[in-house]
């Protein structure tokens, strides 16, 4: 009867530790599974940060490259503009420049022809003659003249004075003979201009028993006029 109850007692000790093991087990896997669904939950939710974190920079990385897109263009324009602007100063001071040549106000150096003037026992000189001069000189495109050193620029006077002596500039400069007459242009034009047959200036005053030489030269220099230039009566219209 004893051996029964002890069969009995470990069959039912077998079963029990069968059955606790069958819990434990189902409690672990249980807690197994809340772990992984809890490590799932956390992964997604960094997969979602980190998701959103690279949509934030990339949103940041668009805008700065926009940012620097705008900023290349503004620099392209600022840099055309000022290319612009130093074209157009470079016009300006090219056109300057040759206003300033075309009055006068600059040295100036190039080929043309040397003309010397002189008076003889006959017959001397006048005003009106060196103004037919330079006015032909002028006519056969002469870019700069100058009589004794003097620059010739536009509205100057050359006078004669009590039938003597030649002024010019407002009388501020006295001419005498030898008048030595240099013009800046085309050499051979020139000549070619001041000694027509019959009707050219060399002509009319060898005709007048006066003396005139011509030489061309390849280097002629002809100083700016050192006078002061007045405007008293001309004003801008607006």
């Amino acid at each position: 009867m004893k051996l029964k109850l002890d069969k009995n007692k470990t069959v039912l000790e077998f079963t029990i530790g069968i059955i606790s093991m069958l819990l434990v087990s189902t409690i672990l896997i249980q807690v197994k599974s809340v772990d992984e669904y809890k490590k799932s939950d956390i992964e997604n939710l960094r997969e979602d940060e980190v998701k959103t974190q690279i949509s934030m920079y990339k949103d940041k990385y668009e805008e700065a490259e926009e940012q620097y897109k705008n900023n290349q263009n503004k620099i392209s324009e600022y840099q055309n503009t000022q290319n612009e602007n130093q074209k157009a100063s470079s016009l300006i001071d090219e056109e300057l420049k040759q206003s300033e040549a075309l009055i006068g106000l600059t040295d100036m150096k190039g080929e043309g022809v040397i003309i010397t003037l002189n008076n003889t026992k006959d017959n001397q000189y006048t005003s009106e003659n060196i103004r037919d001069l330079i006015n032909e000189l002028k006519y056969g495109g002469a870019e700069a003249i100058s009589i004794n050193g003097n620059r010739i620029i536009n509205l100057m006077d050359i006078v004669t004075i009590n039938n003597t002596f030649i002024v010019m500039d407002g009388g501020r400069t006295r001419l005498d003979s030898p008048y030595e007459v240099k013009a800046i242009g085309d050499r051979k034009y020139l000549t070619s201009t001041l000694n027509m047959k019959n009707s050219g200036f060399v002509d009319l005053m060898k005709s007048s028993n006066l003396e005139i030489q011509v030489k061309e030269s390849d280097n002629v220099t002809i100083n700016k006029y050192n006078g002061t230039l007045k405007n008293d009566y001309m004003k801008e219209v607006k």
